[in-house]
């Protein structure tokens, strides 16, 4: 009996107490130590649900982030690309202010004498007119202008650059045809003219192109002869008001 008390105080020493022969349960005379307690950090189905949410929130927020940045600095790029080609337009030796000013006006004017003209009319005339009066204004920012946008057409549309400039080198030729022509025309009609005085002069006797020449010679005589009178009195008026003020004076 004594070796299982022995045995029983022994098994109860680790944990404060004792049993006695009879059972029975008793307290040590020593203090019990507090136990240590550990928590464990385990969350609940909601807030994995939670993080999972906020995780997939946070990842496409970054994604959408980047990709509104990767446009905003492509963005800024064109801009500046187009910033320096608009400068490189310009001619630094003419002033852009009363030309993009006269230009402006000319095309407003065309739109505004054209509103009430055929539908053709109205939608060609007012862009012909700018680019006239670009061309006639600021010819050297118009010609930078015309390389650049030839540039382009032999870039992307090489077929109609080469209709275009075919078209106007076979207009040119035409234009030149016709100034040809005109020319032509005029000499021949001066000579018609002249063989008719002449065929005239020989049938009545009479010198033509004489009297004509004595008609512009008493044009202008008569012209000189009024020059000549208008200065005589606007001296003779002179004269008279200065004589009116040295009397005034004297007086």
């Amino acid at each position: 009996m004594a070796a299982e008390a022995g045995v029983g105080a022994n098994a109860a020493e680790g944990s404060g107490s004792w049993t006695s022969s009879s059972g029975q349960t008793k307290l040590s005379i020593y203090p019990t130590p507090i136990p240590e307690l550990i928590l464990l950090d385990t969350p609940s189905a909601l807030e994995k649900r939670i993080g999972m949410v906020r995780r997939e929130i946070t990842g496409y927020y970054t994604g959408v982030h980047s990709k509104a940045q990767g446009i905003i600095d492509r963005w800024i790029s064109v801009e500046e690309k187009v910033e320096t080609r608009i400068k490189s337009f310009r001619d630094p030796t003419e002033p852009l202010n009363p030309g993009l000013l006269y230009t402006g006006i000319s095309a407003l004017t065309t739109s505004v004498l054209t509103r009430s003209r055929a539908l053709p009319i109205r939608i060609l005339l007012p862009p012909a007119a700018l680019a006239s009066a670009f061309a006639y204004f600021l010819p050297g920012t118009a010609s930078r202008v015309g390389s650049y946008a030839e540039e382009l057409e032999d870039r992307y549309v090489p077929r109609f650059g080469e209709i275009r400039r075919t078209s106007v080198a076979h207009s040119g030729i035409a234009w030149e045809r016709a100034k040809e022509g005109a020319a032509a025309g005029r000499e021949s009609l001066n000579n018609g003219v002249k063989g008719i005085v002449e065929s005239i002069e020989q049938g009545t006797g009479l010198n033509l192109k004489a009297m004509g020449w004595a008609q512009e010679a008493k044009k202008e005589a008569q012209s000189v002869a009024s020059v000549v009178q208008r200065d005589i009195k606007e001296a003779i008026e002179s004269k008279s008001s200065n004589g009116d003020s040295d009397s005034k004076r004297s007086v």
